[in-house]
């Protein structure tokens, strides 16, 4: 966690710091990243860093965090425009992050980009050390009245198999933009199987 000292900075200094670290965590892995570079992009002395995060790990585990935020907003606000519909959530977030004409929501890019120069990285940081991801406001949002049982552990096993369909159609159309529609529809297809089952009543 920042000290208290870079809360306290003009915004335009912490963006400043904040997109240095992008720029260098999204164009080399975290273990060659160089604090030197960052600061001097940021035009900020190497004493300042120091005064706010304690090291490169901090600052990266920040950056997570923040990206970890503006997601789960994205998908609050999903959920709010679709009356709390968790079903309805996958197919919103794909048109949201990777629209027809191809342009990529920046944040997804940067996670991306995160992602592959970190392969080995714990994904767990993204998800703030915790293995649920619809919690608190989010779950509170979401309509459960449809689903079979409505325990927290349930309801967040029904939500992990439509982001991971979800994560699918978006690498996939990333590699291949020219199947976005594709792509959208075999998302259709996959979460009406996670809706209705794929079993008969016998």
């Amino acid at each position: 966690m920042p000290t208290s000292t870079f809360f306290r900075l003009p915004e335009e200094k912490r963006k400043r710091l904040t997109e240095a670290a992008w720029d260098e965590f999204t164009k080399v892995g975290f273990s060659a990243a160089s604090i030197n570079k960052i600061i001097q992009e940021a035009h900020i002395p190497r004493g300042s860093f120091y005064q706010y995060f304690a090291d490169k790990e901090e600052l990266f585990r920040y950056l997570l965090g923040d990206m970890r935020t503006y997601f789960m907003g994205v998908l609050r606000d999903i959920l709010e425009q679709t009356g709390g519909d968790l079903f309805s959530v996958p197919l919103a977030a794909f048109d949201r992050f990777i629209n027809r004409s191809g342009s990529t929501d920046p944040a997804l890019r940067r996670c991306i980009q995160v992602m592959r120069l970190n392969k080995s990285m714990d994904i767990q940081w993204l998800l703030d050390d915790r293995r649920c991801l619809l919690t608190g406001e989010l779950l509170h949002l979401a309509k459960l009245s449809r689903l079979r049982e409505q325990d927290g552990q349930y309801v967040n096993n029904v939500f992990f198999l439509l982001v991971a369909s979800l994560a699918v159609a978006i690498m996939e159309t990333l590699r291949r933009p020219e199947e976005w529609e594709e792509q959208r529809k075999l998302l259709q297809s996959r979460v009406e199987i996670v809706k209705c089952g794929s079993t008969r009543e016998e």
